[in-house]
Order: structure tokens, then C-alpha cells, then sequence
């Protein structure tokens, strides 16, 4: 529930003045919003008067008092001494008049409540014990704050009413008919007392007051009306003024001997209250006002305290009346008494440790860093540690130690930034940023090279002009800003370049475009990138196959029951422990490798290393460097200490060059020359270092034609074809194709710890089919066999489809003229494949009829000139 005041929310800039001017500490300081401690508040107003931001929200009651008018009762207002500090041109009869005229049935002075009330002091200070003091009660915030700060004084308290009651008994106690009555005055106090009075309905301020008048036009056309009631005499109309109470009584002359103390502000009657608990003095009367007297209340902040005191001291002195005592039946009737209660609500003391670490938290680890500024509101840094350890205030709350962590941050920030920087301008691709309105607000170093212009030639500028003038186009901020969502097009700027450009737009919370990011790629860059990848991945796929140099090679078991493959045994072995240079022939898969290493393992060389080099699988831009080494410093991103080459790890070994038809023409030099003198030199360097190597070379290319076309090195061809072996496909070997089914098998079966077996039916459909991918092929289905079949016996229905298919028999070549075999040999492949070019639709069905590899038919295609489907 809210109290009389409250703060109105987000309104409150932290300035921390309300906490500053609190004189009980009632505010409290929550994610940065001022709240009011509706248990602690005395309703004093400071805080009204000091929100610069007008932050602070008074109850209103207007609406109230209008619904009592509007429904018919009749409604006394009863006016507070102080009413003519605010009339300003108003005559006080015209303020009745005015009252009156917008609904009020009376119209009264508070004044004559202080009169009456005056009378009550009179007599109770007769009463009073000598030693005890005694605290005059009409201030309500007075009353407030010994209620709920200093109940020890409880007993200090006058117990008689203030004049707003007085007057507001006085009306209702004397009347034969139902009233209403309400206070109108510059109190914030009084809206509290009236609530909680059985007389008083409700309690306007002077605003409210003139609101009301402004509402109905009354202020416009005043027209003058007497006061109703008796009219007070003129020293209870002085209550407002300074000691006026004291006035009222007629106790002024014990002020000069200290029998009696006027205390007027906040300051002073909490000082006195404090000094009369410590027994420091024990005067006989306190006359206590919270503000300057009732003309300096919370409501009168626009006027000064003279000026009002001069426009009442006036009223008094033009209206001077002589005193009239009250009819005695009335008085009788009238209790002017009242009762008072603790209700203070004590908040947690905190120890010393808790307020150190407290203070630490803000960096006041020493007395010397307590600045006491006030800045947060309180006086000094302990009482606001006390105030966080009681969940009043924040810790954030201290400006010094802002002011550190703001600094802190900004640096942050500052370095953020400037790495922020440092990553745009570092950025390969081009980086542009624009606002809403297309215009060109940062552009990193990339993009002005991308768009040959300097930085200061771009900022500032709009995107639509720079696409009028050429200098990019399309504009993909206008696209941007068009659709409102990620685009992404090839833009072309003035210096020919193309991009690939994305724009991203940024949202706010409203889901307006603030801004505009764009990226940009140049595309030759972008193919570059693309090869440099390919041509990486190409050579991480060759080391991760490679086999480790120099380890332990066991040897080569090669499976051979046909006649051609013993007659190649045979062969190798002769050849085996000669270093003549051997080049074998055959299609892929067909078991190239493994006669090189069986040559190998056979020779003088079997303790020195085998190295296998594809000439295929390494790319070109790095195929030198692998093959030859290079010396330190040879290129950038060579190692510090050099490499040596594979042909100089092949040293007392063998070097197996498979896929020799691929190598590059410029490289077919180089190795020639190390075939022919045993040396080679290091990229980068100039010492001829020698090596003493057995070289074999494979290739599945019909390479004395490459010859022929020039894409392969003559003399090297007859410098490798010393000893030529010819590995003939598994097609043309069958008897080696069940050999090598039960070796597979068995190879398998232990590596997956299985006992797979074959049926003779399996095993027929294996020997007719033509196995184009060879020894390879046939190890490869095996293994597959193995690992998916599920029962033990692998069955003719477990073979995969293309197994099964039907060899379809050739029709028998009719020969009608005699011409050399070769040309003969070369027609037929010319009408075989121009007839699968017709009937197939791709290069791999050609492959499968003809029984051959697809990259052969591809070659062959090409070769041929035959148009692609």
C-alpha cells in the first residue's frame, strides 16, 4: 500500500538528495530507484522540496472531497493559519467567496482551533511536573518522529491536540447537523494526522486547493464571502510564525531565562531531542516545530519564509480582533486530549567486521580512503555501510568508488575497442559499415583495396551515390534496407574485381534497422583459397597413407596359381637382386605394389628402407619440395632447420614411384637427371648430395603413348623401361580369383574375430564376373562380405546386385581386310565406345559394360573425341 509519499517510478535520476535530506533515513535505494520506508517516514516533506526531478508523488485527495460536494454533504473547510503567505492577490474574503462558490459549505480559520487548543497548555502546564520538559505537540512530524525514532521521550509529549483537530472537534462537537470537515494547509504531515482522526475526513494542501478553485473558474471571478464560525483573536492566528504557540499561551518571558526553548528544523529538533536523551539539558517547555514555523512548510517551496511571514504578520495586524471566550456550554463539551504509541521499527545493527567488509568492497580498506563526501546520501561512509548491511542502500552507491570502476571500464573499453580494431583492419575480407541511411560510417583496409579507394573518400559518403558513380555496384546496403533481411549478391567495383558480398542488417528493440554490416570477398581470391584447399587436403591424404620411412616392411605375400602371375613371380625374382630400373604396367588395383615390394624384400636392398612416393596424390605446387627436400630458408613457411626429400630417405633402399605418368613434365627432368647421375640438389641449395637407390616404377597409363603426344619425357621412358613387367587383369587370371577369396577370408575373418565360410554357388557367381577394379575390387567385397553378412556361410543372395548381372557374350568381330594390329586394336575401342556412349548415361555405366576404370573411360572419351552425355 503507498504511503502519503511515494516516488514515482523511473522518474529517479540518483541523485540521492531525498536520502541526503532525510533526516530519519526513510528512504530506501533499490536497482537505483529512491522507494520510501512508509514504517520509518515522518511525512516531514524534505524530500518533496529537495526532488529537482519531482520525483516525489504527494497523495492526492482532491478527487475525494469532490465526491463528498458532488454527493450532497455538507463540507467545512477549515483553513490553516498560514493561508495568507499563498492567496497572493486574493482578498482572504474572496478566498472564502471562491471556496464557497465551487461547493463548500463553510468556510473556517484553524486559527481559532489554536485558540482553544492554546487555552488547554495553559492549563496543563499548571499540571506539569517542574523536572520533567514537556514537548508541544500541533507539529505532526514532531510527533512522527519521537513515535517512531525516539519513544523514550513518549512521555515528554504534550497530550493535547493540534489546532487542525481542535477546530475539527470544535466543528462536529458544536454542530446539530452532520459536516464534513477537511484541512486545508502546507502540511504533508497533516494528511497522516488526518487519516487517523475520527473528525478530520481529509486533508488538502494549498495546491490542492487552488486546483479545485481552477477547475470550477472560481479563481477567475472572485467574489468575497465572511468566514463562518467564531473568529479567532489575533496572537492564535500568529501560531504559524515563529513560537507563536508561546504567543498564543502568553510564555514568553521564561525563553530568557531557559525555562523555555523554541527549536524550529530538522536539524536543530533532532539535536535537541538527542541532547535532552543524554540528559545534556531539561528545560521546562520545548516549543518544536520541524520546519520554520508552518509558513516555511514543504508545500510553500516557491515562496521564502520572510515574504509568507510578512503576508500573515499583515493579515494579523489588519484583522486584529481582541479575545472572545468560546460560549462555556461548548467548551465543556470538547476534549482536546489525545494519547501517543511506540512504533518504532528497529532496523539490524551490524558489527564491526560486517561494516569492514563492507567498506572493502568499495575500496575503503584504510581510514584514509573514507572521503566521507556525502555524496551517496550519508554522511559519512560507515553510517551507509550500515545502511547496505540493513538493505536501505547499494553498494553502488558511492560515487569515489564509481568514479574508479567507471575508469576501469572505459579502459576496458578502450582496449576492447582497439582490438576490435586491430581484428577489422586485420580482417582478409572487405568490412563496411553503414547506418540506416545508407551512409558509409567505417570501412577496414581490405575493402578500400578491393575498391581502389582511400578510407577518407568512402566515410561519409552514401552507398547510392557511390553505386551512381560506379564505384560499386549493385548496392547492397539499398538491397538491405529494401527487404530487411541477410542478402547476398556478386557485386562488381570500378576496378573490375568481382565480390561476393553479404549485408547483414541490425536490429533494435523496435525492429528498426540501425545498422548495416557488409562482408565482401574478392572471387580470384576465393579460387586461389579453393585450390590452395584441394591441393592441402590432397596432400593429407597421401601423408596419412604413406607408410612410415624407414619401419620394418614385412614381406610382400603375393597369391599367384595362375600361369601368368608365376611367369611374373619368376621374372621378379630373376631381377631381384640387380638394381636395374623396373617399370610395372597394369590396370589399378591389380597388385602393382605389391610386386615392387616382393621385388624389394627380395633384393640385397631388403634391409634399407622401401619408399613409396604417389606421384599423383602429392600436389604440384609441392610435389618438388617432397621429392628433392630443400635447404633452410628455401621458400616462406620452410622449416628453420630444412628437409631432406623422400628420394633421399630412399638411400640404400628402394624408391617406388607409383602413378609415375602423373608427374609433372618440369619434374620428369629433375628425376632423369638423378636416375642417370645418382645425385640431386635440395631447392635452395647448391651442394650435389648423392644417393645410392634401386628405382621401381608403376603406372596404370598406356605411357609410350603419352610419349607419342608429348606428355611424357622420351628418355625418361627408356630410362625406367629397363626391365618392363606387365600385370595382367584379375578377368584374364580367374584361377587366381579363388586363391585369393580364401586369402581375403582368412585375412578378414581374424580381423574381426569372425569364422565367415563361402558356398561353392557364392564362389562361381565371383569367378564369372569381370572385376574391373581387380585384386582390389575383389578384397574390398570380401571385407564387406565379412563384416554385414550375418549368418556363417556367406550365400549367392548376400552378393551385391552388380555381382550377379549376366555377362552378356560378344558377338564374334568379322576381320573383311588385312591391317596392322594396332590399327586394328584401335578401331574396335573406337566402336566399342562409341556403342556405350549410345546406350549408357554416364562415364561409370561405360565403365562397368566395358569392364574397365571410369577414369580410363574418361581418358578415352576425351582422347577420342567423343561428345559427353
Amino acid at each position: 500500500m503507498l504511503g502519503i509519499i511515494s516516488t514515482i517510478k523511473d522518474k529517479c535520476r540518483q541523485c540521492y538528495s531525498c536520502v541526503r535530506n532525510c533526516p530519519v533515513k526513510a528512504v530506501k535505494v533499490q536497482n537505483g530507484q529512491a522507494e520510501i520506508l512508509y514504517d520509518r517516514c515522518i511525512n516531514c516533506g524534505n524530500c518533496v522540496k529537495v526532488c529537482s526531478q519531482n520525483a516525489k508523488y504527494i497523495q492526492r485527495d482532491v478527487e475525494k472531497v469532490l465526491g463528498m460536494i458532488k454527493k450532497g454533504e455538507k463540507v467545512v473547510a477549515c483553513l490553516a493559519p498560514s493561508f495568507p503567505a499563498v492567496i497572493g492577490e486574493f482578498t482572504p474574503n474572496q478566498l472564502a467567496g471562491a471556496l464557497k462558490g465551487v461547493g463548500f459549505y463553510q468556510v473556517r480559520e484553524v486559527s481559532f482551533g489554536a485558540q482553544i487548543m492554546a487555552e488547554e497548555y495553559v492549563n496543563l502546564f499548571k499540571k506539569w511536573p517542574n523536572k520533567k520538559t514537556m514537548i508541544s505537540t500541533p507539529c505532526p512530524a514532531v510527533v512522527n518522529l519521537v513515535e517512531r525514532h525516539y519513544p523514550a521521550l513518549l512521555p515528554n509529549l504534550a497530550p493535547i491536540v493540534s489546532p487542525m483537530e481542535a477546530i475539527a472537534r470544535y466543528v462536529k462537537l458544536t454542530s446539530c447537523e452532520p459536516l464534513k470537515v477537511v484541512f486545508i494547509g502546507p502540511c504533508v504531515a497533516k494528511k497522516e494526522e488526518a487519516q487517523n482522526s475520527l473528525y478530520v475526513d481529509e486533508a488538502l494542501t494549498f495546491d490542492e486547493m487552488f486546483e479545485i478553485i481552477e477547475e470550477t473558474n472560481f479563481i477567475d471571478k472572485p467574489v468575497e464571502a465572511p468566514f463562518d464560525g467564531p473568529e479567532p483573536s489575533h496572537k492564535p492566528r500568529a501560531i504559524s510564525i515563529s513560537g507563536g504557540l508561546l504567543h498564543a499561551v502568553g510564555e514568553t518571558e521564561d525563553v530568557l531565562r531557559s525555562e523555555i526553548l523554541i527549536v524550529e528544523g530538522k536539524e536543530d529538533c533532532i539535536s535537541i531531542i538527542e541532547s535532552l536523551i543524554e540528559k545534556k539539558i531539561s528545560p521546562r517547555f520545548i516549543d518544536m516545530l520541524f520546519c520554520k514555523g508552518c509558513i516555511d512548510g514543504p508545500i510553500l517551496k516557491k515562496t521564502n519564509v520572510f515574504s509568507n511571514q510578512y503576508a500573515v504578520s499583515k493579515f494579523i495586524f489588519k484583522n486584529e480582533v481582541e479575545y472572545r471566550q468560546p460560549a462555556e456550554p461548548y467548551k465543556k463539551k470538547i476534549d482536546l486530549t489525545r494519547s501517543f504509541y511506540n512504533k518504532k521499527k528497529s532496523l539490524p545493527i551490524p558489527g564491526e567486521e560486517e561494516i569492514r567488509k563492507i567498506l572493502e568492497h568499495t575500496n575503503k580498506r584504510r581510514p584514509e580512503d573514507e572521503l566521507n563526501c556525502g555524496a551517496c546520501g550519508y554522511s559519512s561512509c560507515r553510517e551507509k555501510a550500515v545502511a547496505v548491511f540493513q538493505g536501505i542502500a547499494e553498494i553502488e552507491m558511492c560515487l569515489p568508488y564509481l568514479l574508479e570502476k567507471v575508469s576501469a571500464e572505459l579502459e576496458t573499453i578502450k582496449e576492447l575497442n582497439e582490438e576490435l580494431d586491430a581484428i577489422i583492419e586485420s580482417s582478409y575480407d572487405g568490412i563496411w559499415l553503414a547506418d540506416s541511411n545508407g551512409n558509409t560510417l567505417r570501412v577496414n583496409r581490405a575493402f578500400c583495396r578491393l575498391v581502389g579507394l582511400k578510407r577518407e573518400e568512402l566515410i561519409g559518403e552514401k552507398t547510392a551515390e557511390l553505386e551512381k558513380k560506379g564505384v560499386i555496384f549493385p548496392s547492397v546496403t539499398n538491397l538491405v534496407l529494401r527487404e530487411k533481411r541477410r542478402v547476398t549478391v556478386i557485386q562488381e567495383t570500378k576496378l573490375g574485381k568481382k565480390l561476393l558480398t553479404t549485408g547483414n542488417p541490425i536490429f533494435n528493440e523496435h525492429g528498426e534497422i540501425t545498422l548495416i554490416m557488409i562482408n565482401a570477398r574478392d572471387f580470384t581470391e576465393l579460387n586461389r583459397l579453393s585450390q590452395d584447399i584441394s591441393e592441402t587436403k590432397k596432400l593429407k591424404e597421401y601423408l596419412q597413407s604413406r607408410e612410415n620411412i624407414g619401419a620394418e616392411i614385412q614381406p610382400a605375400k603375393v597369391i599367384a596359381f595362375s600361369q601368368k602371375m608365376e611367369n611374373i613371380l619368376q621374372l621378379a625374382a630373376k631381377i631381384a637382386d640387380v638394381d636395374s630400373t623396373v617399370l610395372i604396367l597394369g590396370e589399378s588395383g591389380v597388385g602393382k605394389e605389391v610386386i615392387a615390394r616382393f621385388i624389394h624384400k627380395r633384393s640385397h636392398r631388403d634391409k634399407g628402407p622401401f619408399v613409396k612416393i604417389n606421384c599423383g596424390a602429392i600436389p604440384e605446387t609441392l610435389l618438388e619440395s617432397e621429392l628433392f627436400g630443400y635447404e633452410t630458408g628455401a621458400f616462406t613457411g620452410a622449416k628453420r632447420q630444412g628437409k631432406p626429400g623422400l628420394i633421399e630417405m630412399a638411400n640404400e633402399g628402394t624408391l617406388f614411384l607409383d602413378e609415375i605418368g602423373e608427374l609433372p613434365l618440369n619434374l620428369q627432368v629433375k628425376l632423369l637427371q638423378v636416375l642417370q647421375e645418382h645425385r640431386l640438389v635440395r631447392i635452395g641449395g647448391i651442394k650435389p648430395i648423392t644417393v645410392n637407390i634401386r628405382v621401381i616404377a608403376a603406372t596404370n597409363r598406356d605411357i609410350e603413348n603419352m610419349v607419342k603426344k608429348g606428355e611424357f619425357r622420351e628418355d625418361l621412358f627408356y630410362r625406367l623401361n629397363v626391365v618392363p613387367i606387365t600385370i595382367p587383369p584379375l578377368r584374364e587370371r580367374r584361377d587366381d580369383i579363388i586363391p585369393l577369396i580364401y586369402h581375403f577370408l582368412e585375412e578378414y575373418n581374424r580381423k574381426y574375430d569372425k569364422a565367415k565360410k563361402i558356398s561353392a554357388e557364392a564362389k562361381d557367381i565371383l569367378i564369372k564376373y569381370n572385376w574391373p577394379g581387380n585384386v582390389r575390387e575383389l578384397e574390398n567385397t570380401v571385407e564387406r562380405l565379412v563384416v554385414t553378412v550375418e549368418e556363417d556361410v556367406i550365400l549367392p543372395h548376400h552378393l551385391p546386385e552388380n555381382l550377379k548381372e549376366i555377362n552378356i557374350p560378344f558377338k564374334e568381330v568379322n576381320v573383311d581386310g588385312i591391317m596392322p594390329l594396332k590399327d586394328a586394336v584401335e578401331m574396335v575401342e573406337r566402336q566399342l565406345l562409341h556403342k556405350a556412349v549410345e546406350q549408357c548415361n554416364s562415364t561409370y555405366d561405360i565403365a562397368k559394360i566395358l569392364g574397365v576404370n571410369q577414369s580410363t573411360v574418361v581418358t578415352q572419351v576425351w582422347r577420342k573425341k567423343f561428345p559427353a552425355k
